[in-house]
């Protein structure tokens, strides 16, 4: 018969105070040991048990539920960002949130550790870094265009992705219980948007003919970054002169992209585009080498465009331009719409927004907001001169 195995069991190493528990590694057949973190054998007990618990559920190829104390943040968002960071609108900016997230907790500190304090602490840390962004060469350089400090609304993105893979934790039967993050109050609504003049000079520097287009469809269709970068030939309609933002397959987010008319400059840009996409397969073809073209609108040397962050902020240092981004492009389109005049409700159609979230946005900008309703109440007030009554007062005294 074959030897029995020895069980796990816990003890303690010649001058040392903590317990650990030990077991005989099946594949290297050496002693291993893990500790205890107390002097208490009682507690070492309990331990003890919890590693049994741990390995039955291994054997089993079953997660063990852990408590708050036990599980690692680490964990938590490998996890997360790998069964739900998929399905995601921003994955890039989930891993960049995983990366500042893991970099401020650490690979060994556990989700008990989580407290409002640190959360605010978290929060000041970050706050007090100027944004960067990765060059050409590979290097971290602060981005002299942007030159706003790191907002709280990133911060509070970045906490509320801690909380979410907590609760995905929760939820799949990992982690016993989360904390609540402590998140800073909503920033302002962002009142940066282009005039005429500063569009017109921020197209003249756009060197690279994608970076002109992708502003041009920023501007014009009011869409976000992501659902232009995503764009594909096959979602434009030039016979009705409609683009449909969301793909095909693609299940509508709290992000709605819209059906957009297309206008005539922009009309005259696609058509562009696509005779040089055409005249470069003919080039290709006429070489003998195979025509194969990418379906994407923003492309650059016939492949998709991951991210245009690099190439329009240059475009905007060269047109000496201040807190422009890509986002802002979209919020010039709903500002110069309102400032037309254009029906608030016929904005949100556009921009995928509700009409709620719209009229916070632009509202204010808006030269007939809430003037109809003030006419109603001048129509229903009778007409009269202020202090009548004091003048009253003062004949019958007289």
């Amino acid at each position: 018969m074959p030897k029995a195995r020895r069980a796990p069991w816990i003890g303690k190493e010649k001058g040392q105070h903590n317990y650990y528990v030990y077991w005989l590694d099946e594949f290297t057949n050496r002693v291993k040991r893990r500790s205890c973190g107390t002097s208490d054998r009682g507690e070492a007990e309990k331990e003890l048990g919890s590693f049994l618990i741990e390995r039955a559920c291994e054997a089993k190829n079953e997660t063990p539920v852990l408590t708050p104390d036990k599980y690692l943040i680490a964990t938590a968002l490998r996890w997360y960002a790998q069964e739900r960071g998929p399905e995601l609108a921003s994955k890039e900016f989930l891993g960049r949130a995983v990366e500042r997230l893991l970099k401020f907790f650490g690979p060994n500190t556990t989700v008990s550790n989580v407290t409002p304090e640190v959360c605010r602490r978290y929060i000041r840390e970050r706050v007090r870094h100027r944004r960067s962004y990765i060059n050409k060469n590979g290097e971290k350089v602060l981005d002299p265009v942007n030159t706003a400090p790191v907002s709280n609304g990133t911060t509070k993105r970045e906490l509320s992705i801690l909380s979410a893979a907590f609760g995905h934790a929760v939820k799949n039967g990992r982690l016993t219980s989360a904390p609540k993050i402590f998140k800073p109050k909503d920033p302002p609504n962002r009142t940066r948007y282009l005039t005429k003049e500063e569009i017109e000079q921020l197209l003249q520097n756009c060197v690279e003919p994608h970076i002109r287009l992708f502003t041009l469809l920023a501007i014009n269709t009011g869409a976000r970054k992501g659902a232009i970068l995503e764009l594909t030939w096959s979602q434009i309609d030039f016979a009705t002169r409609i683009i449909n933002l969301n793909q095909e397959g693609r299940v509508q987010s709290n992000k709605r992209r819209a059906i957009v008319p297309i206008n005539d400059v922009l009309l005259q840009a696609l058509h562009d585009q696509r005779a040089k996409v055409k005249e470069e397969s003919e080039k290709l073809l006429a070489k003998g080498l195979p025509a194969v073209m990418t379906p994407y609108v923003i492309s650059y040397r016939n492949a998709p465009v991951v991210d245009i962050k690099v190439g329009f902020r240059e475009a905007v240092k060269r047109a000496n331009l201040a807190n422009v981004t890509p986002h802002t492009l979209r919020h010039t389109a709903g500002t110069l719409m309102a400032l037309a005049g254009i029906d608030l409700f016929l904005i949100a159609k556009l921009l995928g927004h509700t009409v709620q979230k719209t009229t916070e946005l632009y509202a204010h900008f808006h030269p007939d907001y809430l003037r109809g309703a003030v006419n109603v109440l001048n129509n229903v007030t009778p007409k009269t001169r202020m202090y009548a009554t004091e003048e009253i007062v003062l004949k019958q005294t007289f």
